[in-house]
């Protein structure tokens, strides 16, 4: 083989490399913290001593423009754990933003005020509401509200977690 076939070879590898390098960091998770509000806190299910053993906790994201609302179970100890809390609380959050399999980034509340919770992949009474909600009025006169519950450029520069692509 001769040099420049050779050194054409190598220049081809290294441009392959170089292009290939942005997308190995394509999908990483970050954690986040957030302050949140309780706006709800219910026992799922209780045991025959009448100790809650799943816990649902619903909260609203405080500092994120618009009206961002999640439900969360988690079990015994967290049960325990969010006993402390009370309607109202102003209380931090540590989220996990990760890629998942479907196809687009999500994330998962780790710990609510301190009391830790292991998300459940198969967990169906854990959701999320992502809305922007705003009067509606008709001839000037305030009738209700309207949402709309797509992503918003504000929403997702003051929380990031909230990006899904």
């Amino acid at each position: 083989m001769n040099y420049r076939a050779q050194s054409k070879r190598i220049s081809v590898a290294a441009l392959a490399c170089a292009a290939a390098l942005p997308l190995l960091g394509c999908h990483r998770s970050k954690e986040y913290e957030a302050t949140v509000e309780v706006t709800r806190l219910s026992a799922a299910r209780k045991d025959e001593l009448g100790k809650a053993t799943s816990t649902d906790v619903e909260v609203s994201y405080v500092d994120c423009p618009g009206t961002q609302t999640e439900v969360v179970r988690g079990g015994k100890e967290f049960s325990a754990c969010v006993e402390k809390l009370k309607i109202g609380d102003k209380v931090k959050v540590k989220l996990d933003y990760h890629w998942d399999a479907e196809g687009h980034y999500t994330f998962d509340v780790l710990e609510i005020g301190g009391c830790a919770r292991t998300p459940d992949p198969n967990d169906e009474a854990s959701f999320k509401i992502i809305r922007e909600c705003s009067d509606w009025s008709v001839n000037g006169a305030a009738v209700g509200f309207q949402c709309n519950y797509e992503d918003k450029s504000e929403l997702t520069k003051a929380c990031p977690w909230f990006k899904r692509r």
